[in-house]
């Protein structure tokens, strides 16, 4: 079982090929959500969180929660890179609201 930081720190190089193979499976006023096929055996997540969003204990609280989710309820284990960006509304949600949309999206995709 890979470890959290293992999932959650990607190289340059690796960030560029998520995005450049990526495909959006959910477009919503809170998040965006693009996968892509694993380049390792495990899949890893990515969060950009924009400046515009809030200011600096927002976006890192969002990305604290929207990573814990993907390690905690084992998302690693589907396949798939995920790139998830946040937008103004993600900072309104809680924790359950953000597992719940997380969960719902990623789980019921089929490749």
């Amino acid at each position: 079982m890979p470890t959290v930081r293992q999932i959650t720190r990607l190289p340059e190089q690796d960030i560029k090929q998520l995005l450049k193979h990526a495909r959006r499976i959910h477009k919503s006023p809170e998040l965006d959500i693009l996968i892509a096929p694993a380049r390792l055996p495990y899949g890893r997540i990515l969060v950009i969180t924009p400046a515009r969003i809030g200011n600096a204990p927002q976006r890192n609280l969002l990305r604290r929660r929207l990573k814990a989710v993907f390690y905690e309820e084992k998302l690693f284990s589907l396949g798939f890179d995920c790139a998830i960006i946040a937008k103004l509304k993600a900072t309104t949600l809680d924790f359950d609201a953000l597992k719940t949309l997380l969960m719902k999206t990623l789980t019921s995709f089929k490749p």
